[in-house]
């Protein structure tokens, strides 16, 4: 006898046989059970689909198995130290403090406010431990203002869905690779010690926080036409070049 269980993202069947004898009031015993989970679902919404998509043909093999683009060998093995670090450090507090101050300025970005993956505050932090410790706090490099005035120009011309691409590749970096940069500068610089910059109170910004500003984001490019969308993948390459560029400090000396 076949008797039908409904299981999380499965079908199945249970095998059972007739109790006989003495127990056949204890009605029917299982014998075995057969299970058929579908696949998961494929990512939908414009973020895990198309804008993906665009940044995938960016990826070397080396960074995500999806990439497009062939694996780079290291040119160079020059090591960072705590002050190459630290301004690296200060550059991105510039950018994220940018982002931040112009998603709050501005109703037109006002669904990206209170997202969870905010990072010019746990900047501040760690930039103060580096200064306790004895390391002088650097002006903010040209990687960083040249960053900050890119996305406030494309603001003051109204360039939201273009904004919008760099917004999320830049958080999202920082989840992915740039937490493994985070482990790798705490190891050989730090005595192992996590910085504010790579916690998020708690909360897991990979499996929580990016799946909800996701959400915010394929809310917004629902209202785009397709020139609108088109507008926001062109800026793939350029977010990848800025965000990516701030990477630097961290692999040969700057002057």
């Amino acid at each position: 006898m076949l008797l039908p269980l409904v299981l999380a993202g499965c079908s199945a069947s249970l095998i059972v046989s007739p109790a006989r004898g003495p127990q056949a009031a204890a009605a029917v015993q299982p014998r075995r059970a057969l299970v058929a989970c579908s696949a998961a679902a494929p990512p939908t919404g414009f973020v895990q689909t198309e804008m993906r998509g665009a940044a995938m043909k960016l990826h070397t093999r080396d960074q995500s198995r999806e990439g497009e683009q062939k694996a780079q060998k290291p040119v160079s093995k020059w090591e960072p130290g705590r002050a190459d670090y630290l301004r690296f450090l200060v550059d991105s507090r510039e950018v994220y403090t940018t982002f931040e101050e112009l998603v709050a300025q501005h109703d037109e970005l006002g669904q990206y406010r209170s997202h969870g993956l905010e990072r010019a505050a746990a900047l501040d932090e760690d930039i103060a431990w580096f200064a306790e410790e004895g390391l002088e706090t650097p002006a903010v490099g040209k990687k960083g203002t040249d960053y900050s005035a890119l996305l406030r120009e494309m603001v003051e011309a109204g360039r939201w869905e273009a904004f919008t691409c760099h917004f999320y590749n830049f958080y999202f970096a920082h989840t992915a690779g740039g937490r493994m940069i985070g482990k790798q500068m705490a190891d050989k610089l730090l005595d192992g010690r996590t910085l504010q910059f790579y916690q998020w109170g708690g909360a897991e910004p990979k499996e929580e926080l990016l799946p909800s500003l996701r959400d915010k984001i394929d809310a917004v490019a629902e209202t785009w036409t397709r020139e609108q969308k088109d507008a926001c993948l062109e800026q793939t390459a350029a977010s990848f070049r800025y965000g990516g560029g701030m990477l630097a400090y961290l692999r040969a000396p700057q002057e």
